[in-house]
C-alpha cells in the first residue's frame, strides 16, 4: 500500500522565524548545542527535521539521504568557520565577535536554503511512525535528546514572516 502524498507550504522565511524561536527555548537550544558539540549533528537539519514532525509529515526512507547529501555543500564551510570563529573569540573585540556571529548566521540560513529547496523537491506523506527528530537523535546515538525534542511547539505567530 502507498502512502498519500501531502503538500506543505515550506519557505526559508517561514522555516527561519520558526528556527529563531525554537531554538530561543533555552532547554532546546542547550539540547541542539548538545547534538552538534557532542553527537556531530547538524542543528539545521534538526529544526527542519522539527518543523516537519510539527506539519505531522514525514519523509520517505529512500529520499533521507537526499536530504542529508544537500547539506554537503555548506557543511563544510559552515564547520571550517565555526571553527575559526571559536579561535578568534578571545583576540576579538566584541564588536568584531558580533560581526563574526552574524556572518555565520547567513552561513546557517544559507544551508537551510538547501534544504529548504531539498525537501520541497520530495515527495513527503503524512507521519505515521517515529518522529523525524527521533530518528535522527537515535541515528546519532543521542537518544536522549529526543525528550526535549518531542514536546509540540507553538509558533508565534506574530513574528514576522514575509514569504
Amino acid at each position: 500500500m502507498t502512502k498519500e502524498h501531502v503538500s506543505v507550504s515550506l519557505t526559508l522565511e517561514r522555516l527561519w522565524q520558526f528556527s529563531l524561536q525554537y531554538y530561543g527555548v533555552h532547554e532546546v537550544k542547550q539540547a541542539c548545542l548538545n547534538l552538534q558539540n557532542q553527537f556531530k549533528g547538524n542543528v539545521n537539519l534538526l529544526l527542519l527535521l522539527k518543523w516537519l514532525d510539527e506539519q505531522q509529515v514525514t519523509i520517505a526512507e529512500q529520499d533521507w539521504h537526499k536530504v542529508e547529501e544537500c547539506l554537503g555543500r555548506s557543511e563544510a564551510l559552515l564547520q571550517s568557520y565555526r571553527e575559526l570563529r571559536r579561535k578568534l573569540k578571545q583576540p576579538l573585540t566584541d564588536t568584531l565577535y558580533r560581526e563574526a556571529l552574524q556572518f555565520e548566521l547567513q552561513l546557517e540560513k544559507q544551508q537551510q536554503s538547501d534544504l529548504v529547496d531539498c525537501v520541497n523537491q520530495l515527495a513527503l506523506t503524512h507521519a505515521d511512525d517515529q518522529p523525524l527528530t527521533r530518528r535522527y537523535c537515535c541515528q546519532l546515538g543521542g537518544e536522549h535528546l529526543y525528550s526535549i525534542f518531542i514536546r509540540p511547539f507553538k509558533l508565534n505567530l506574530d513574528a514576522k514572516e514575509s514569504d
